[in-house]
């Protein structure tokens, strides 16, 4: 009798796997033929659910921003905490997040790094998975603004400095050993 298998579950299976992997070996240093013995599929296999490695990655920071954004829309919405303890926050969490889990950063980077190089821009692609994120730090602030715990910050500029400075201490993590997620 054939095996019946759940595709969902098995592409989901592949980018939990794939995750890992690139977070030991890096963009650079994975391959689809690795990735498919991690996960005791064939290469042929592999292909039904992803064209390359590429797919996979982009997939792979789809699925952690999507659930990164979930648990930070709950935070938003805990009436508990005020408007600037929810920013603060979110804020420590994605940093705390990107420290814990530096090997994923560091393969993200690389990423970045090597389609750069071959001329494939992710600007629009990494607005794309942060624009909920940016939204979210704007409503905040303006109803922050509105119940007078914030006073007269400019709402955009402010949203782009708190990116500017969570971007910057990604930065010090991938290159600096000194890096404490705490003194941020």
């Amino acid at each position: 009798m054939p095996k019946i298998i759940d595709h969902e579950i098995r592409k989901q299976e592949i980018l939990e796997q794939s995750l890992l992997i690139f977070a030991k070996k890096g963009f650079q240093n994975t391959n689809l033929s690795y990735i498919a013995d991690v996960c005791q599929i064939s290469r042929p296999t592999l292909y039904q659910y992803f064209k390359d490695k590429e797919q996979i990655f982009q997939f792979a920071i789809k699925h952690v921003t999507e659930s990164l954004f979930s648990e930070y829309k709950s935070i938003s919405k805990d009436d508990n905490l005020s408007n600037q303890e929810k920013l603060k926050n979110i804020c420590a969490d994605v940093i705390n997040k990107s420290y814990f889990n530096k090997p994923f950063i560091i393969s993200l980077v690389d990423f970045l790094f090597q389609m750069k190089r071959r001329g494939n821009d992710y600007s629009d692609n990494i607005k794309r998975r942060t624009v909920r994120l940016h939204y979210m730090f704007s409503a905040l602030i303006n109803k922050g603004k509105r119940v007078g715990e914030f006073k007269d910050i400019p709402v955009t500029e402010t949203v782009a400095q708190i990116f500017a400075m969570i971007e910057s201490f990604a930065f010090q993590m991938v290159l600096l050993d000194s890096f404490v997620p705490e003194n941020s």
